[in-house]
């Protein structure tokens, strides 16, 4: 998730070049099996059971960039393995491998593999798909309404599948100026650059406090 943050921010600022694409694709192509699950480390290390966290870093990182590769691998994989990611063990159901429990994140995967309004094709996928949208634009209004302003992870987990629904769909923008409306109301005006400053250690003294732009 660190890494796509930061080639996320890298594109917020206009400054993406087209190296920077392939280099966050060549680092992310290092934890992906062949399978198709993403892992939190390069599979030639160790890994545990991935969970959703990551993912949505990826998505909301190939969104901003305009890497389709990459989600199709995963879209492929949730259907081959009707939704069990097991990056431990390919092919195995276990609960905590079953990504898809969480709706939104198959929307993300949707979403981040066919995000053009241009191509028919990807616009038919997407309407197929419209009630994953319709359950996400309900979790990102009501995402973090009862979290305590200390917790940043909830926070940074909403922003992402804000960040990846909004181009693509119009109820999860409106959705987003809710989740937003809340951040600035919680945070004040710095937002996301707030929510990094607590997250990221020491507080104040990482770049995502001074360089997070919130929308």
């Amino acid at each position: 998730m660190y890494t796509s943050e930061f080639y996320i921010m890298l594109a917020k600022y206009l400054q993406l070049t087209d190296q920077d694409k392939i280099d966050f694709a060549n680092k992310i192509e290092q934890c992906i099996r062949p399978e198709g699950m993403l892992c939190r480390v390069p599979i030639a290390q160790n890994s545990e059971q991935e969970g959703p966290d990551d993912l949505y870093g990826v998505l909301d990182a190939c969104m901003a960039l305009g890497n389709t590769t990459i989600p199709r691998k995963f879209l492929w994989c949730i259907i081959k393995y009707l939704g069990f990611l097991n990056n431990v063990n390919p092919g195995k159901w276990t609960a905590s491998s079953f990504l898809i429990r969480q709706p939104q994140l198959f929307a993300c995967i949707v979403a981040a593999s066919f995000p053009s309004w241009k191509n028919p094709l990807h616009i038919l996928i997407r309407t197929c798909a419209m009630p994953l949208f319709w359950f996400s634009a309900l979790i990102i209004a009501i995402s973090c309404m009862f979290t305590p302003t200390n917790s940043g992870d909830p926070r940074r987990l909403g922003w992402h599948l804000m960040q990846t629904l909004k181009p693509v769909s119009i109820t999860c923008w409106l959705a987003s100026r809710v989740f937003l409306w809340r951040l600035y109301r919680q945070y004040g005006p710095t937002g996301m650059e707030e929510v990094a400053s607590q997250y990221y250690q020491p507080n104040g003294q990482n770049p995502y406090s001074e360089y997070w732009v919130t929308d």
